[in-house]
C-alpha cells in the first residue's frame, strides 16, 4: 500500500530532516554556527506553517495580557532553575566542561547578532515547529500526554549530534516546560515569549559560566 502523505506522515518526514540538519550543524559545520542554526529553523518554521496550513490566528492561538505574563514568568523560572541548578552542581567536572563546550558556540559572531538571531527566527521558529507542528500532531495522533512525551524527547534526540549530555538534557527539560505551556494555553504565544527569553538569558545577559 503506497504511503499517504497526509498531515502526520509529514511532520515525521520532517523529523527525519530535523535531524539531518542537525547533524550538518553540530558535526559537519558548513558554516558557523548562529548562521547554520537559523538557516535550518527558517527552514522548519517556513515548513510547519505549509503543513499546517492556518490562518495566524489558528497557528499562534491567544493572544493577551495573560498570555505575555505567563510567557515573561515562565521565562524568568525558567531561567532561574538553571541558574541555580548549576551553582549547585558546578563543582562537577562534566557539568562545567558541558556548560563550557556550549558557550564556546558564542564565539562565532558578536553578541547583538547572536541576540537578533535568538529573537528570530531561532525561538519562534523552534517553538513553531516542535510544539506547533510535532507536538501537535503526536498528540491528535495519540493523548495530550504522549505527544507532550513523545515531542520533548523528539526535541532532546535531536541534539544527540552535539555530543554533549548537557545540552541533551536542557533540551529535555525545556521541551517538556514548553510543552506544557503550549499543552495548557493552546496557544505558541507565551512559548515563544519564554523561549526568547530564556536563550537571551541564557546566551547574552547572564550566562552561566
Amino acid at each position: 500500500m503506497p504511503l499517504k502523505f497526509d498531515k502526520f506522515n509529514l511532520t515525521i518526514l520532517t523529523i527525519v530532516l530535523a535531524s539531518a540538519l542537525w547533524i550538518i550543524i553540530f558535526l559537519l559545520e558548513p558554516y558557523d554556527f548562529w548562521t547554520s542554526l537559523s538557516l535550518a529553523t527558517f527552514l522548519l518554521m517556513m515548513l510547519s506553517l505549509v503543513i499546517n496550513a492556518e490562518t495566524p490566528a489558528r497557528t499562534f492561538g491567544k493572544v493577551n495580557l495573560s498570555m505575555i505574563i505567563y510567557g515573561v514568568a515562565s521565562g524568568l523560572l525558567l531561567y532561574g532553575f538553571f541558574y541555580f541548578g548549576f551553582q549547585m552542581l558546578k563543582s562537577a567536572p562534566f557539568l562545567a566542561q558541558g556548560v563550557s563546550n556550549v558557550y564556546e558556540l558564542r564565539l562565532s559572531k558578536p553578541t547583538y547578532a547572536i541576540a537578533i538571531l535568538l529573537i528570530f527566527p531561532i525561538a519562534p521558529g523552534e517553538e513553531i515547529y516542535w510544539r506547533g507542528l510535532i507536538q501537535r500532531r503526536l498528540t491528535e495522533k495519540s493523548s495530550p500526554k504522549a505527544g507532550l512525551l513523545l515531542g520533548a524527547a523528539a526535541y532532546a534526540l535531536v541534539h544527540l549530534p552535539t555530543l554533549n549530555p548537557i545540552l541533551i538534557v536542557t533540551a529535555l527539560i525545556d521541551g517538556l516546560v514548553w510543552g506544557t505551556i503550549y499543552q495548557l494555553t493552546d496557544s505558541l504565544v507565551p512559548g515563544i515569549i519564554s523561549h526568547v527569553i530564556w536563550d537571551i538569558l541564557i546566551f547574552v545577559v547572564l550566562p552561566l559560566g
